[in-house]
């Protein structure tokens, strides 16, 4: 959710609000052209067109603007879960994780740069980026942990199988692939990765 008030306590009004969509753009665009270490404010200043004193109206960091985009990226990551809220019987399992997975490789092709510089950030103990990361994949890991325990109690997977920490391995895999598909297209097509991707997916969460 966009801020309602800038660095000043003012309301941010509807020049304010374009002004900061400015900066957020520019942002998106410098981390997809420079390594994160090498943008400074007067950098996303200058690309934003408005001046340092401007920028810091609304974000006090370089790391601030990087942050918004990531709240924003957390939204769209709930849309993930849908994937396994459909009907999982039989083959619709396989259709189920096929879809869950190309819209996880879509989401990474959307917004690479800010998600691995959340990962990062985060990894590196930033509370505010961990909890967006954890915020973005919260409605997956309950709806993978609900299929696996569903496959637990249908006998499908052993009962020593934390259905929790199960869904967080598998969600990390999914996303894995989608971070990391530059080198796995050095193995085979994207086709061929999306279906290896969902296959083992299936397998962990179902039992099938």
């Amino acid at each position: 959710m966009a801020e309602q008030t800038n660095k000043l306590g003012h309301r941010i009004g509807a020049r304010g609000g374009r002004t900061r969509l400015a900066i957020l753009d520019a942002t998106r665009r410098l981390l997809t052209q420079r390594r994160f270490s090498e943008v400074r404010v007067a950098d996303l200043a200058a690309e934003a067109g408005v001046s340092p004193s401007n920028f810091y109206t609304y974000f006090k960091s370089v790391e601030e603007p990087v942050l918004a985009l990531s709240e924003q990226i957390a939204v769209e990551g709930d849309r993930l879960a849908r994937h396994l809220q459909t009907d999982w019987t039989g083959e619709r399992a396989l259709e189920g994780a096929r879809a869950l997975v190309a819209d996880m490789i879509a989401l990474w092709r959307d917004h690479g740069p800010v998600l691995r510089i959340e990962h990062m950030l985060a990894d590196q103990g930033d509370e505010a980026f961990a909890e967006c990361r954890i915020r973005r994949l919260r409605r997956l890991h309950l709806a993978l942990e609900r299929r696996i325990a569903q496959a637990q109690s249908s006998g499908l997977l052993p009962e020593a199988l934390s259905a929790r920490l199960a869904s967080y391995e598998v969600a990390s895999l999914v996303e894995g692939v989608a971070a990391g598909i530059d080198l796995l297209r050095r193995a085979d097509d994207d086709e061929a990765i999306v279906e290896t991707t969902a296959l083992i997916v299936v397998r962990l969460t179902t039992g099938r």
